[in-house]
């Protein structure tokens, strides 16, 4: 299964809203027969990559893109069996 966007406001950071939003998606895919969830983020979004490791998320490849007409965006991908 694929997460395409997790956003959290600036205003709600450090409350667990991340972290919870992940777990639902999680149990989500297992719940329909999908064994890995896989995301990206943004290789400058330190945050969400800290978060994503310590949630057990491998960063398997970074690709360059253009992000909503931004150009050299570094999406790094991820993924986690679960």
């Amino acid at each position: 299964m694929r997460l395409h966007t997790l956003v959290v406001s600036p205003s709600a950071s450090g409350k667990g809203y991340g972290k919870k939003f992940v777990k639902f998606y999680e149990d989500y895919a297992l719940s329909h027969g999908c064994p890995e969830l896989r995301m990206d983020t943004n290789a400058r979004n330190a945050v969400a990559r800290g978060l994503y490791k310590k949630l057990g998320y491998k960063e398997i490849g970074i690709v360059p893109t253009e992000f909503n007409g931004i150009p050299d965006v570094q999406l790094v991908l991820l993924e986690k069996h679960l």
